[in-house]
């Protein structure tokens, strides 16, 4: 058998490996030929299946998101489709893969800023080792591992957050993503003049057995046999090692042999609290106030419902005000609904429709700075639907009188000389009115000739 021949199965055996162009086909070891071999990691993944993934769209946050939410939409997801959690699905494993993959990425400012960079184009995140783009990006680290390490308990694939204890009573620390939001609804009122609300929140705070220790009564804490007291354990991932804070005791060195039946060992529990939230006095839709509860504290969003009479503008309402014909004429008051009372409004003589008043100091108090806001009121002349026969009569005597009518009047006439005469008067009130009115101002000029 020639040399070419007995080359070929090695041929075909580098033809199947991986970026072959950076390979030796062979090696020469004593005049002998021997095929190059190759170690790949036996724990590993790889993003080639998920080459043009959106990692945000994958995590379900934005681009803006900050690392505390990148962790928890991480956390959720893995938690979501952990294969522990979903033996009967054969896809689960792949998407806990896949979530793990870009919480890889943009877990990581590095290849968060390499990602945004270069969008969803997946040669930029091609494997590493051969033929990608320069700062390409591959993964070697178990999803397994990934998740366990970020949240402690290795006992658990739902680590810290399955609060049970692990190898004789070392309780994992509760992962906290921060303050909690609550939200209160308001109406227009209990915002404008505030009020006390009463609700209830749930915290982590001490544990009420062990009052923080974490241990039952009669023992302590001793020294972690897994980081030798460190706080610091090193994880071997493949090729990778990775320091990280100690999963047995969360890194305070110590753990306990006898955890608190109550918290398991972490000395925290959830507890339901019941608040009372004291409403500023001029709150707005949407404000955001910190409200502490115990050690901890709560963030309390209100959401104001809007008012059919009021409309606000910052401190400041306005409202509307409708008077009638003869209001308008010959001046009055009226009575409006204020913000914490109502309010008389004098109306002068000659007050046409639309004109607005401003009552001073009479709006909503401003909730940064001192004082009160302005209640403004919109006046609107309300014109009678009906009217009596009495009352058209008067009218139409009146529309006789007036002369600054801009046009014409419904039933009445001009004679020569643009006076304005009643058309129909079918019961004769407008000529007795004429009548009444003519005797009165005779009677008043022969009293003053006199």
């Amino acid at each position: 058998m020639n040399l070419s021949s007995r080359m070929q199965p090695l041929r075909l055996y580098y033809s199947m490996l991986p970026c072959r162009q950076m390979l030796p086909k062979y090696t020469k070891h004593r005049g002998i030929l021997k095929p190059f071999k190759i170690e790949l990691p036996s724990k590993h993944f790889s993003t080639s299946k998920h080459l043009y993934s959106d990692y945000y769209k994958v995590l379900g946050v934005s681009k803006t998101a900050d690392q505390k939410e990148i962790k928890k939409a991480y956390y959720q997801l893995a938690k979501k489709h952990h294969p522990d959690s979903n033996k009967d699905d054969p896809n689960a494993s792949k998407k806990f893969q896949e979530v793990s993959e870009a919480y890889e990425v943009l877990g990581d400012d590095d290849k968060r800023a390499q990602f945004d960079t270069y969008g969803t184009a997946g040669e930029q995140f091609g494997m590493g080792g051969g033929g990608g783009h320069q700062g390409g990006f591959s993964s070697n680290i178990d999803p397994e591992e990934l998740f366990r390490t970020i949240f402690g308990d290795k006992g658990s694939p739902f680590g810290n957050f399955s609060n049970s204890s692990q190898g004789g009573g070392g309780g994992a620390e509760q992962f906290d993503f921060g303050p909690k939001e609550y939200h209160v609804n308001l109406t227009f009122q209990q915002a404008a003049q505030g009020v006390n609300k009463d609700m209830y929140v749930s915290i982590m705070d001490t544990c009420n057995k062990c009052k923080g220790n974490g241990s039952e009564a009669g023992s302590k804490p001793e020294r972690c046999p897994s980081c030798n007291g460190t706080g610091m354990e090193t994880v071997s991932t493949g090729p990778f090692m990775m320091r990280s804070t100690c999963r047995r005791c969360s890194g305070k060195g110590a753990y306990n042999k006898n955890p608190c039946g109550e918290c398991r060992g972490v000395g925290q529990t959830q507890q339901r609290r019941k608040i009372s939230v004291p409403v500023p006095a001029g709150i707005e839709d949407g404000q955001t106030v910190r409200m502490p509860v115990k050690s901890k504290e709560v963030f309390i969003t209100f959401r104001v419902e809007k008012s059919e009479y009021f409309t606000r503008k910052g401190a400041d309402v306005y409202t509307e005000a409708s008077i009638s014909l003869a209001q308008s004429a010959l001046g009055g008051s009226v009575r409006v609904q204020g913000i914490s009372e109502d309010i008389n409004i004098q109306i002068p003589a000659g007050t046409s429709s639309h004109t607005r008043m401003r009552m001073s100091g009479k709006g909503i108090k401003k909730v940064s700075g001192y004082g009160h806001g302005d209640h403004y009121i919109n006046i609107k002349i309300q014109p009678p639907k009906t009217l009596t026969d009495k009352q058209a009569a008067v009218l139409k005597v009146f529309a006789e009188l007036e002369t600054n009518t801009p046009g014409t009047v419904m039933g009445l006439t001009y004679q020569v000389g643009g006076k304005k005469v009643v058309m129909e008067d079918k019961d004769g009130m407008v000529a007795d009115i004429r009548e009444a009115l003519d005797d009165t101002a005779e009677s008043t000029e022969g009293g003053k000739s006199g």
